[in-house]
């Protein structure tokens, strides 16, 4: 779930963030080679949101173990795994996104995988995340919190992003948000 996502600046918030980002106004924004539209990957530098209001371009993904970026931290289990749990309770985050991507075999092309597109009608959506420090680097990192889908979309995925309502995100940034509810319908669309 959640291995990529994209960012559309024509939505006015989304290029605002941008624009943020990338004048150098927030946090080492200027030194980076930042991610701010297109199809975002793993590793990509974009903008996220740390406190109110604050933006910072963070690297997605945390360093694993292997040194393989470590992407998505499920929210079922992210207070319990000894990567993410302190993060998680002093470190939340938001991803601002206009949707997402998901693979799924459709009938129609008999059985090969077909990409979808998962947005918000009038967007952007705001992931749940957290970030660090990685050891060894000056970039911060973040990783993503998938959920189960639970029945919000219609196919492909069996998982999707915890997805956090703009009146939300100062809640969930200050812990009193423990699992945000998903409150939106999300619209699913064949991507060619």
């Amino acid at each position: 779930m959640c291995g990529r996502y994209y960012i559309e600046i024509d939505d006015r918030e989304l290029a605002d963030i941008c624009a943020a980002v990338e004048s150098g106004k927030h946090d080492n924004a200027e030194q980076l080679e930042i991610k701010l539209s297109g199809e975002i990957f793993p590793t990509d530098i974009v903008p996220v949101q740390v406190d109110a209001g604050k933006f910072r371009a963070m690297k997605w993904g945390f360093t694993g173990f292997d040194k393989k970026p470590v992407i998505n931290a499920r929210i079922e289990t992210v207070r319990e795994k000894p990567m993410f749990r302190e993060h998680m309770l002093e470190r939340r985050c938001v991803i601002p996104a206009s949707g997402y991507y998901e693979w799924g075999k459709a009938k129609k092309t008999g059985g090969k995988k077909t990409k979808y597109k998962l947005f918000m009608p009038g967007g952007p959506i705001y992931f749940a995340g957290c970030w660090r420090q990685d050891p060894g680097s000056a970039l911060n990192t973040f990783v993503i919190l998938p959920q189960p889908a639970a029945g919000v979309v219609d196919a492909p995925p069996d998982r999707m992003p915890v997805i956090i309502p703009r009146r939300n995100i100062p809640d969930w940034q200050n812990g009193y948000l423990a699992n945000a509810n998903i409150s939106y319908i999300l619209s699913i669309k064949e991507v060619d």
